[in-house]
């Protein structure tokens, strides 16, 4: 069997093949539905931020992403891309071993560069979540769709999951990169399976796929593996070998690019602050378990799980109020029908749940209710075609009674979690309560699902209203409250001049009650890598993934605040012979909380510009030796005649002599990757205690010496990815001819070779001709 012609499966067994009963599509109906998608879910977007305009910058969003994405779009805009390394960001500049920031992915690019071209950042970072959230939905819709979903009830659960706990209060409000990462994950779904099914070019699969991994984020990769395998299976079951070959080779050119995204990630990792403690390990932090799952449309229900600052405070595994109370008015006879199309779905879910329920970490991937949303995915897919079968009509007693019994329970889980709340539980149970009778009235009276998927619609609505009303932002993640105006922030820290290092520690104001101080605290010092828009270049920065030898040196946290013991550091000597560390880092400003500041007697060289009960703020008293380049010290008998700095990835030093040899001691960071040489000659590159790079030169030497940094494994990454791409081109061209041979009146594989679907009376078409009525079951 050729890779063009797609195979058919044989119909389940005890199913007989018939036409089916379709009432003519409207060209309306092609597109009223996706609009209604993009249009609604960008609206509900606007819900949590017009009611409070912190809730999508809490955690990470405010502290990492919303800067640095600054920073990126300004360092494209001058001409640098791809962006592997800042050194002057320090601990927090290793971007391309962070990974996920996605520097390779091209869309990625679009959204640095729009807001570094934004005024606010609060306003730029909103509008880039909105756009992914309304890319996410449109995605499940189309999957749905790709699962013969009907329209309507396509469009409901394509609308609410964006809204789900997690995706809405942690991926939206604070950690963008994962949302990212989720938001491709249906697109690679319908690619991967459409490719599997011979419909269209199997290259929008590779390119779908290739953008989920050049975005950095494992949790996109891992989606990609998980999806690709699953389908593989399924096309197995199916015996569509075509589509199975078509499905490897589009992984083969994915998986190309891996080394090319991960390789400086694997070879940076051992002095990542992540790379102690063992591979698997759990920790129960942000690890939900089968019961929080009970109570998944409860939108008030904090489940019982350990969060970033404490317990759980917002509905993290809320799904969606309508999918719990309509389970028993469902009619599952369409899986039993359509079990073996059905396989990859299932496998996608089951292995989600799994993950989900797992512990701790596992390898790269920790904290399991990051995933609960893939798993959703796949539970709302499975609902919507569930509700394309249409709601049942008999029964309707005991239907109605289990209904009543699945609200009381969610009411108990609710109140149970926290007996103090007992007016909310009963809020929240009362407006699902209310919502699923609406629906259930629509459905037995006007006999129409897209009537109920459009009560499940405007429902999401609702139920992020009442969410955003009670719980408001994420108190579950660090607050941070920053100034977003990136002009008023640069008027305020334009007296910053030169390279600025902060010690302050924040944390204290973080808690409840000291919201106000801590944004009393922004026009003296800046938290993660907000320097960034502020116009200053300052060691302190956000990272992901640290640099132990240089973060265990000053006690630097994560997001670039300080404890006590950094100050005292910064005042001892490099090494045997060698300045104190504030020189050897080459720092012209600093700025220290009077606290850190007691006891602490500056170097020489250094005098206090101003100090009051806010900072105290020093400056160096004289130029640093080689202005114009990161090299801050050499051995004695070494002499320099220039040195300078190329780029901010080449450095080169002019030696005169160094008779017995020596080293030559740089302001930067030793991050793998960094190699010298002498005269074309390798040198060696280590680092020192505190971590910076340090060049060993032999005896008698004397030239130039060149400093320059590639990724490590960038070698190999640029093969896989020209691999990568060669295959994907040729699968794109056997599309292309596969396309322009297939006869005019031939077709893929559709539904109507899996056997028929039976017709329901209360499946109502978007032209509003029903199609042919069969008893209910």
């Amino acid at each position: 069997m050729s890779p063009s012609t797609p195979a058919r499966p044989a119909p389940a067994s005890g199913s007989r093949r018939r036409a089916r009963t379709a009432a003519p599509r409207s060209p309306r109906s092609t597109w009223i539905w996706p609009l209604l998608v993009v249009v609604v879910t960008a609206a509900y977007t606007a819900i949590p931020y017009l009611t409070t305009g912190w809730f999508y910058q809490r955690g990470d969003t405010a502290a990492q992403f919303a800067p640095t994405w600054w920073h990126f779009g300004d360092m494209v805009r001058d001409g640098q891309w791809p962006l592997w390394l800042d050194p002057q960001s320090w601990a927090g500049g290793n971007y391309v071993a962070e990974a996920l920031f996605g520097t390779y992915n091209p869309l990625n690019v679009l959204i640095w560069v729009a807001v570094s071209l934004g005024p606010d950042l609060a306003v730029s970072t909103y509008l880039v979540k909105a756009a992914v959230m309304v890319l996410l939905a449109l995605g499940t819709y189309a999957l749905a769709r790709e699962y013969d979903a009907a329209p309507a009830p396509a469009a409901a659960v394509a609308i609410a999951l964006p809204f789900s706990g997690f995706t809405l209060f942690w991926d939206a409000g604070s950690w963008p990169s994962g949302l990212m990462a989720f938001a491709y994950a249906p697109w690679v779904w319908v690619t991967f399976r459409r490719a599997l099914r011979g419909v269209g070019s199997p290259f929008w699969a590779f390119l779908a796929g290739l953008l989920a991994v050049l975005n950095g984020n494992p949790y996109g990769t891992l989606a990609v593996v998980t999806i690709g395998a699953a389908l593989v299976v399924e096309g197995v079951v199916l015996r569509s070998w075509g589509g199975v070959v078509r499905l490897a080779l589009v992984g083969v050119a994915v998986a190309a690019f891996l080394p090319l995204v991960y390789l400086p990630l694997l070879e940076s990792s051992d002095l990542a602050v992540r790379s102690a403690g063992a591979l698997f390990e759990n920790s129960g932090k942000l690890r939900p378990t089968a019961g929080d799952l009970l109570a998944a449309s409860s939108p008030l229900h904090t489940p019982p799980i350990r969060a970033i600052t404490g317990p759980m405070m917002v509905p993290a595994t809320f799904l969606a109020w309508f999918v719990l109370p309509l389970l028993p008015w469902l009619r599952y006879d369409v899986v039993r029908r359509r079990a073996r199309e059905l396989v990859g779905l299932g496998l996608i879910t089951g292995a989600y749940l799994a993950l989900t329920l797992g512990p701790s970490k596992l390898w790269l991937f920790r904290w399991p209710l990051r995933v609960i949303e893939y798993f959703y995915l796949g539970v709302l897919v499975v609902f919507a075609v569930l509700l394309s079968q249409g709601l049942a009509r008999s029964g309707v007693r005991p239907r109605a009674a289990a209904t009543a019994l699945v609200l009381a329970a969610l009411g108990w889980l609710t109140w149970s979690q926290d007996p103090s709340a007992l007016r909310r539980a009963a809020i929240g149970t009362a407006a699902v309560a209310a919502l699923t009778v609406v629906a259930l009235a629509v459905h037995l009276v006007l006999r129409r699902t897209a009537l109920v998927s459009l009560v499940a619609v405007g429902g999401v609505g609702a139920v992020l209203a009442l969410q955003v009303g009670v719980f408001g932002e994420n108190a579950s993640s660090r607050v941070w409250h920053v100034p977003s105006d990136v002009s008023a922030l640069q008027e305020t820290f334009a007296d910053r001049e030169g390279r600025v290092m902060q010690f302050a520690d924040l944390k204290p104001l973080q808690n409840k009650g000291q919201i106000r101080r801590l944004e009393g605290q922004w026009d003296t010092y800046l938290p993660g890598s907000m320097y960034h828009p502020a116009g200053v270049e300052a060691v302190n920065n956000y990272t992901g993934m640290g640099f132990v030898p240089f973060t265990r040196t000053f006690c630097m946290e994560y997001d670039g605040l300080t404890q006590p013991c950094g100050y005292r550091n910064l005042w001892r000597a490099g090494g045997p012979g060698q300045p104190p560390l504030a020189d050897l880092m080459k720092l012209d400003t600093l700025v220290v909380q009077p606290a850190l500041a007691e006891g602490v007697a500056p170097g020489e060289g250094w005098s206090v510009a101003t100090s009051d009960d806010d900072a105290v703020v020093l400056t160096r008293d004289e130029e640093h030796p080689w202005p114009g380049s990161s090299l801050s010290w050499t051995s004695d008998g070494v002499e320099v005649e220039s040195a300078t700095t190329r780029s901010d990835l080449h450095e080169t030093v002019q030696v005169a002599s160094a008779d017995q040899g020596g080293q030559l001691v740089f302001a930067m960071l030793a991050w793998p990757g960094w190699t010298a040489d002498l005269n074309g000659k390798p040198l060696s590159v280590t680092r020192s205690d505190a971590g910076l790079l340090v060049v060993t030169l032999p005896a008698g030497a004397s030239g130039t010496v060149d400093l320059t940094y590639r990724p490590p494994g960038l070698t190999l990454g640029l093969l896989g990815a020209g691999l990568g791409t060669v295959l994907g081109l040729a699968l794109a061209l056997v599309g292309w001819r596969s396309w322009r041979r297939r006869r005019p009146d031939a077709k893929p594989w559709t539904a109507d070779d899996r056997g028929p679907l039976e017709p329901r009376d209360d499946v109502t078409t978007v032209s509003g001709e029903a199609p042919a009525q069969v008893n209910d079951r």
